[in-house]
């Protein structure tokens, strides 16, 4: 998909990704999607955590135009932000608009069929111009991630005019997997050390409030976003505890093969299949002997990336929606490779091992 559809469309959430492949605990999955902000309030409030800190109220009050939302109205009606309803119940879907002034998404709110009692609101902080985006997991074994300057959805969504930097960070020594400049270097480091609680107290509140876990060395276990913006500086995005326990078993693979046809691992395994180049999920399909080989795998790929026997990308990076996923389907993936979909031909008989990142055409 071209980005200026990225762009222009709706961007699905990692829940949306998760719903598509009937993940078992998909209630306690989407709650925890749902009131990541309310998690980060609370580091905000005991750690001091800058993060993109929305105007709360309920879609009540926007109905009925209730004193409260007419003064966030006058606040922030002509600046661009994120408008997300979150529902009350669970099992209703979570929707979101961002990009546009708040005057403009109360338009696309209105067009929602909605019952206002079962969604609060939240008016999110948006930016233009994103200097950085990052996204890592902290565990007890290391920390590992991605950063890019670029806008954070290309994370996310995998796709990307450069690709992104992969670092990792044994709680000894940092590897960047290319040449990252010291600025680059410094934003993970500095970033990162915001989540390193020395202080008893606090640990004991983090655990008692929203039951943080700690790594031996004090550092928050999670699976963390963040963005860089111009004057604010770095502002977390997300803090999820379910997503690193899903990724305890992901590792970075630091390709470093000369072949002209590999990528990164974002799924271990190692098969042999039928190569089928899709371009247009919505019509074309595939078979269980078949390796699914296309630019990117988005959300609408899901039903074949279930039946393919692996999954090759041009595009893509190992904490995309679609790299996780990929994982929890424990299907081999390689992402990145840049150019399968123009080396690759229907019908090739290939292996592709991913753990090395190595593909090998057999015919």
């Amino acid at each position: 998909m071209p980005i200026t559809q990225i762009i222009d469309n709706k961007m699905p959430s990692i829940t949306e990704w998760m719903e598509q492949i009937n993940l078992p605990n998909i209630d306690e999955f989407r709650s925890e999607d749902n009131n990541k902000r309310d998690r980060l309030e609370v580091l905000y409030k005991v750690l001091g955590l800058v993060y993109d800190r929305p105007e709360k109220m309920t879609a009540l009050d926007i109905a009925n135009q209730t004193e409260k939302f007419k003064d966030i109205l006058k606040r922030k009606g002509d600046k661009k932000c994120a408008l997300r309803l979150i529902p009350t119940i669970s099992e209703l879907p979570k929707l979101r608009v961002r990009g546009k002034t708040l005057k403009e998404n109360l338009i696309w709110f209105s067009q929602q069929k909605i019952n206002p009692e079962e969604y609060k609101v939240e008016v999110v902080p948006h930016c233009d111009e994103t200097l950085y985006s990052a996204i890592f997991v902290i565990n007890d074994k290391n920390i590992f991630g991605e950063i890019t300057p670029a806008p954070h959805w290309e994370l996310t969504q995998g796709i990307y005019n450069k690709s992104p930097i992969l670092f990792n960070f044994d709680f000894k020594n940092w590897n960047f997997n290319k040449k990252a400049n010291l600025d680059i270097q410094n934003i993970i480091k500095q970033a990162i050390e915001k989540l390193k609680v020395n202080d008893e107290n606090k640990i004991s509140k983090l655990k008692n409030e929203i039951q943080s876990e700690f790594t031996k060395n004090n550092y928050l276990k999670g699976y963390f976003e963040f963005v860089v913006w111009p004057k604010i500086g770095t502002s977390f995005i997300d803090y999820n505890r379910i997503l690193y326990k899903m990724l305890s078993k992901t590792r970075v693979n630091q390709n470093s093969s000369n072949s002209n046809l590999s990528g990164i691992c974002a799924s271990p395994g190692k098969v042999s299949g039928i190569v089928k180049i899709i371009n247009n999920p919505k019509t074309e399909t595939i078979t269980e002997k078949e390796i699914l080989v296309c630019p990117m795998t988005m959300i609408d790929y899901v039903p074949l990336m279930l039946k393919a026997k692996g999954i090759i990308t041009d595009q893509g990076n190992i904490l995309s929606h679609a790299g996780i996923v990929s994982r929890e389907l424990k299907k081999p993936c390689i992402v990145d490779t840049k150019n399968a979909t123009k080396i690759l031909k229907n019908g090739d008989k290939i292996e592709m091992n991913a753990n090395t990142g190595e593909i090998k055409i057999l015919n």
